[in-house]
């Protein structure tokens, strides 16, 4: 479910206001996984989070 959420805020079509508290600490984890292969930006984990991008 946490790679679903994640795609859904890299793709735009959910926000991360939407994301259940239960899931946001595995979804940042997913987030931060797709920084590191290249598929979001740093800034777009900001954007998306609202929160400073730390690498894993």
């Amino acid at each position: 479910m946490n790679e679903i959420w994640a795609n859904r805020l890299a793709a735009g079509t959910q926000l991360w206001s939407d994301v259940p508290f239960t899931r946001k600490s595995g979804v940042k984890t997913v987030l931060k996984s797709f920084v590191a292969s290249g598929v979001i930006s740093s800034e777009e984990y900001e954007s998306i989070t609202g929160e400073e991008y730390e690498a894993l």
